[in-house]
């Protein structure tokens, strides 16, 4: 081939590509997943991860990573919110945007990020009882931990924390707390049949997992103790 057809080849070869990279630009562009928001997730108290602030109310969900539905992001988020240490799973992150808002991160890469909508009213806050499908029933009355005591592994120190059953539980919150005080008089070691899931201080009989099960949660919020 000459030097003259090769040029010409060359050129040719260029222009279709540039053919090409016009025709498909648009589509290419229209086919990128757009973010999607799902509303109306209720935070059950004020809560915080790490440093993330997150007051009671409503919040959208907005969803930025692919593969993952309405249904799916409700139930990241309120996994993320039963965390006891502010530590998230791997391979997630949060990241703190202001009170009410924050990313998650998966990996270093966008997943999901959550604003707050509606803020509760104090008249919304004295209910007896709470309840969001995603993070069980929110017991009224907080229960008071007179003294820094370890459970093994977890360690409840002075202060505050909040009792959740789960969706599916069969206790009531006067037998929780009656439960918690129980174990907290056992210290260090649960008494059996009973176990712990340290991820999300959940105590639970293994023979009935779902039905037995309570959740503490400090007042303040998932965070380092």
């Amino acid at each position: 081939m000459t030097g003259r057809a090769t040029a010409r080849f060359a050129l040719l070869a260029l222009i279709a590509a540039l053919a090409l990279a016009v025709a498909t630009g648009p589509a290419a562009a229209a086919q990128a997943p757009a973010a999607k928001t799902c509303p109306n997730f209720r935070v059950l108290h004020n809560d915080r991860i790490g440093a993330a602030v997150f007051p009671a109310g409503n919040y959208t969900i907005t969803l930025e990573a692919t593969g993952l539905d309405c249904r799916t992001g409700g139930e990241l988020f309120a996994r993320f919110l039963e965390d006891f240490d502010g530590n998230l799973p791997s391979p997630w992150k949060v990241s703190p945007e202001g009170s009410g808002q924050a990313a998650f991160l998966r990996g270093g890469q966008p997943g999901l990020s959550v604003r707050l909508t509606k803020k509760q009213t104090s008249g919304e806050i004295e209910k007896e009882e709470a309840t969001n499908p995603d993070l069980g029933t929110l017991c009224r009355n907080p229960f008071t931990v007179n003294h820094t005591t370890t459970i093994r592994p977890l360690r409840f120190t002075k202060g505050q924390f909040l009792i959740y059953l789960p969706e599916g539980s069969t206790i009531n919150c006067e037998q929780a707390v009656v439960l918690f005080q129980r174990f907290l008089g056992a210290s260090p070691n649960l008494p059996s049949p009973w176990k712990l899931t340290s991820q999300t201080a959940t105590f639970y009989k293994p023979a009935s997992p779902t039905r037995s099960a309570f959740r503490i949660e400090p007042l303040s919020g998932a965070g380092r103790r």
